[in-house]
């Protein structure tokens, strides 16, 4: 996803189950629950870009990761 937080900064979030100024839920169950831990090797070499060239990043990597059988979810 895209984010103008650090991959930790953002992954502390998550894991902390972060709420916006109004109360909305703003980091993802999955990871909330099961996350462990980042791989930096699989991106790294991604960052920094636009925010055109992220969503569209985004959403060819979900399609190809469902293609591969993986549960993905993007907006």
């Amino acid at each position: 996803g895209m984010t103008s937080l650090s991959p930790n900064e953002r992954f502390k979030k998550h894991k902390t189950g972060a709420r916006s100024k109004k109360g909305h839920k703003i980091s993802s169950y999955f990871v909330e629950k099961y996350g462990t831990f980042l791989r930096p090797s699989l991106y790294e070499h991604l960052n920094p870009m636009t925010r055109t060239e992220a969503v569209k990043m985004e959403e060819e990597l979900a399609l190809s990761l469902r293609r591969k059988g993986y549960a993905v979810w993007w907006n």
